[in-house]
């Protein structure tokens, strides 16, 4: 089973970017374990729809966070950002539709989703991160 966790490098120093960064991660590994019970034969769906739709959630209102400090603080690449978010946001959402289409999600979006989260942060959010940080001490 993926399990996808919380690594230094994806620390942005930024408390609250951080927290849900973290949570995002920890929601992961609980729809890991969700998934991964099916191999024990004990797979209980609703609780995979719940951990999905957290996720879903989380992700909205972390892009919205993202976003919201970009703007704020004039970041130029605010738009191929916000472009970024929003293709995970449709790709999360279409894993919610096709659950209520009755198809199976597999653990393959759990390392989807966690390879997604590793790039977005490793190279678009810390240089955004790093903008932030040269003009809030300007």
């Amino acid at each position: 089973m993926p399990s996808e966790r919380w690594r230094e490098q994806y620390e942005t120093g930024l408390e609250p970017i951080d927290a849900q960064h973290r949570g995002l991660f920890e929601a992961l590994d609980r729809l890991a374990g969700a998934l991964g019970s099916a191999a024990e034969g004990r797979r209980d769906e609703s609780r995979v729809d719940e951990e999905l739709a957290f996720i879903v959630q989380h992700i909205i209102r972390h892009c919205q966070t993202e976003e919201s400090l970009m703007k704020e603080m004039g970041f130029p690449g605010r738009l191929a950002h916000a472009e970024q978010h929003l293709e995970l946001i449709h790709q999360a959402r279409d894993l919610q539709y096709r659950r209520l289409k009755g198809q199976r999600v597999d653990l393959e979006v759990v390392a989807f989703l966690g390879a997604w989260l590793d790039h977005h942060i490793c190279e678009s959010d810390l240089a955004y991160v790093a903008y932030l940080k040269d003009h809030r001490s300007a």
